[in-house]
């Protein structure tokens, strides 16, 4: 182990909390304003836990500072990747001719130069991926006894599953990617692009470690659901296991944090499901509470809701015709989740009310989504078990309920119905089951919004042009250098 290792550190004066270095690339690190060394920071729990707090601040709040409306477009873990997503598919709209930037997104017609987003959604999930992989690296190197063991296993698994959630996200917009394992810049260097199953094993090979680690109650997050646990690393994987076809492994891993009775369920009222205190969540990041004009809310809420605040408005993103229309009657989804401000209707998940919601980041409902999609497609003798798990969140719905002699091939259809029904305009869903399943190149093209389109390569983001160029292993995206 080494011994007085230097992990770089920056004090927020805005959070009060010592946050993780706030690199401006993956493979180019800042000067730190304070550097601290591994003993140091890493001497007692109090220490330690200023530094796995200093990555979920960031992770909500941005790096520029919390309070921000924009915040949601800074940052991936903010809302950044709701709302490129969104665009990307065929959620969400500009009402009126705006930016170059966004346009390129909602049209699909990104170049390396019209990127800001992607750049964005990169940068940042790799400064998640570095400060976690440093707090991982400190705990390991730290010799202090007053560091005890319980503390140590709960703080590396949740460095260990916030980075597996990082990776998640780059894989599913960029395709192949490098895997920072170190925090050592040199090496990070000369990182080359990862395939994307290589970048899965690791994502799994992370969960598995941290699932052993993590605490099973929230005790570490004074009983709020504002820190993983090993529930967020088993829900995370039965994700990974259904991209990646792992179907029995989905179904188990599902299974048991639906089991977990005493710590989630589904709430019957809708209208509850984004609140702070939600049976439903399992994972929610907790925003800065210091910002009074904007009452609070959560970040993505605050950019899609901005006209609560400032009514004369309109607002920059809204639902598409698509999305609307695939509503069945009475869903009352459509009367709880959408807001309506004639003529345009925006995502209304979150109400923006004075502190009361936090961000949820994974709940429930997703995981007998997964369940009832991994059955039907790995075990489709046990069919009626998926058209249960799909019948609890259509009653909920208030919808009618799903004949149990419904044909397989149905029932799957009906699956990616509900998913796109119940996840709309959270975390990009959406953007990441069409490609998955391969039907993103069949619905996108035929939007009217996308025309004419470019060619499926934009199903992939491009990778920033200023990484390629400094880092000779970089390689682009196809065609992206073409146009």
């Amino acid at each position: 182990m080494r011994k007085h290792a230097a992990i770089q550190f920056c004090l927020s004066l805005v959070s009060a909390v010592l946050l993780l270095s706030s690199c401006k690339k993956l493979l180019e690190i800042d000067p730190p304003l304070s550097s601290i060394t591994t003993d140091e920071m890493f001497a007692n729990n109090r220490q330690a836990e200023f530094a796995i707090s200093g990555i979920y601040s960031k992770m909500i709040n941005g790096a520029t500072g919390p309070g921000s409306v924009y915040a949601a477009e800074s940052y991936f873990a903010a809302g950044l990747t709701t709302i490129a997503a969104g665009l990307s598919s065929d959620e969400l709209v500009l009402p009126a001719t705006f930016n170059a930037y966004d346009l390129a997104v909602a049209q699909n017609k990104l170049t390396t130069t019209l990127s800001r987003k992607p750049d964005a959604i990169w940068n940042t999930a790799y400064r998640i991926v570095f400060d976690a992989t440093a707090v991982i690296e400190g705990i390991e190197a730290s010799t202090s006894t007053e560091l005890v063991k319980s503390v140590r296993d709960q703080l590396t698994g949740e460095a260990l599953a916030l980075r597996a959630f990082s990776y998640f996200h780059l894989v599913n917009f960029f395709g192949d990617c490098p895997l920072v394992l170190s925090s050592d810049s040199k090496k990070n260097l000369a990182l080359s692009r990862s395939p994307v199953s290589k970048v899965y094993e690791q994502i799994i090979a992370d969960l598995v470690k941290a699932r052993s680690l993590l605490s099973s109650d929230f005790s570490f997050g004074n009983n709020e659901k504002v820190r993983v646990n090993k529930w967020f690393a088993e829900a995370l994987l039965a994700r990974v296991y259904l991209y990646t076809g792992q179907y029995q492994l989905a179904i188990s891993s599902a299974t048991e944090v639906i089991n977990q009775k005493a710590l989630f369920d589904l709430e019957t009222d809708l209208s509850k499901v984004f609140l702070k205190g939600s049976k439903e969540a399992i994972f929610q990041l907790k925003q800065n509470g210091d910002d009074v004009t904007f009452k609070n809310g959560t970040p993505e809420g605050l950019r899609f809701l901005f006209n609560l605040n400032f009514p004369t408005v309109t607002p920059d993103f809204r639902l598409s015709d698509q999305l609307l229309s695939s509503f069945e009657p009475n869903d009352k989804r459509k009367n709880t989740w959408v807001g309506v401000y004639p003529p345009y209707s925006t995502p209304a998940k979150y109400k923006n009310g004075q502190g009361l919601e936090y961000y949820v980041v994974m709940r429930l409902a997703e995981q007998y989504l997964i369940r009832a999609e991994a059955i039907a497609k790995g075990s489709p003798g046990n069919v009626k078990d998926a058209i249960a798990d799909i019948n609890l969140l259509r009653t909920r719905a208030n919808i009618p309920a799903l004949d149990e002699n419904l044909p397989v091939t149905a029932v799957i259809d009906t699956i990616a119905h509900e998913r796109r029904i119940e996840l709309f305009a959270e975390w990009g869903h959406r953007w990441f089951d069409l490609k998955r399943t391969g039907k993103a190149a069949e619905v996108l093209p035929a939007l009217p919004q996308k025309q004419p389109w470019w060619g499926d390569y934009q199903l992939l983001y491009p990778v920033p042009d200023v990484d390629i160029k400094r880092n000779g292993q970089l390689v682009q995206n196809p065609e992206y250098n073409t146009n």
